[in-house]
This record gives structure tokens, sequence and C-alpha cells, in this order.
């Protein structure tokens, strides 16, 4: 939960405080029946932690770590074709593989490989389900930069899912 919390919080201390008061709000519960799953209740109160600081704090653009061009040369060859051990595998069963939790553990460590825009922006959309035009004026994106980064998120954790969890043979 620390980690979700530092990847969208500019300050360890917000990070920290987040995590604190989703756990305080554990304590604080004063419902007549406790959630069944413990860990989704949490993170959904995290979730909503996150996006309430980052509503306040959070308004100064990004860097890009590597431009559009760079990103394509890491992928493609002049003649456009996949670099070796880059091209997208086939997946045989990714439903009975996403069954797993060994399955999340890997995406998670996909999802933190990745530069911090493109990580920022694809876990607020796939983790804290928020919408493109809300991701984009909290972290104040336009809507191609928002379409790039989510590009660019779901290209590096689909080869990173490739090389680290699916076996098969790549497309070509």
């Amino acid at each position: 939960m620390l980690r979700f919390a530092q990847l969208h919080l500019s300050s360890a201390d917000d990070a920290e405080d987040a995590v604190q008061e989703t756990f305080a709000a554990l304590v604080t519960f004063t419902g007549n029946k406790k959630p069944d799953d413990i860990r989704a209740y949490l993170f959904g109160i995290l979730r909503n932690k996150v996006k309430d600081r980052l509503r306040q704090r959070y308004r100064q653009p990004l860097a890009d770590e590597i431009s559009s061009d760079e990103f394509d040369e890491l992928l493609f060859d002049r003649k456009g074709h996949w670099h070796s051990g880059v091209a997208p595998a086939r997946w045989s069963a990714p439903d009975e593989d996403t069954e797993s939790s060994q399955f999340f553990k890997v995406l998670d460590i996909c999802v933190n490989k990745l530069p911090e825009k493109p990580a920022r922006v694809f876990t607020m959309k796939e983790f804290m389900e928020c919408d493109a035009e809300e991701i984009c004026t909290i972290i104040n994106i336009s809507k191609s930069d928002y379409w790039q980064s989510m590009s660019r998120a779901r290209k590096q954790i689909h080869i990173c899912l490739n090389q680290s969890w699916f076996d098969g043979e790549t497309l070509s």
C-alpha cells in the first residue's frame, strides 16, 4: 500500500500519512458488519485518500523521461519490425493466469518499473478508476499526453509481463 501511495504522492510523508489514515479508517469503522475482504476495503480507502491529496496538492506537469521517437526506437528497428526480445508473445490462456495472486505480484513489479508519468496515469486509470478528464485535470496534462502515457504504459507492461510471466512464442 505504501508503494502505491508513494508512486502518486510527491512526498514520502504524504504517502505514509495516507496509509496511516487508511488504517485509522479501519480502526474507526462503525458499521455493524466488518468488510468481507479487508484488503480490498483498505485499498479502496487508500485510493480515495490518494485521489483527495492529488486533487488538493498535485497540479504541476511532469517532465517526460523519454521522447516518443526514442521510445519507438527502443521497440522497433528502422523498417518498423520489433527488436528481438520485445515483440509481444502469444498468450495461451491469460484468464487462467490472472486468477493467480503471483500474477498480480508480477504486474505490480511491472507497473513499478514504469517511468513516473506513465505509471501515474496508468494506475490512476486502472487502479483508482479515474476517467481521462479527471486524470488530465489532476496532473495537468493534455488529452494527447494522457493517451500517449497510457499507450506507453500498456506497451511496457505488456513487454514486462511477456518477459517475466507469460511463456510462448513471440508474434512477428
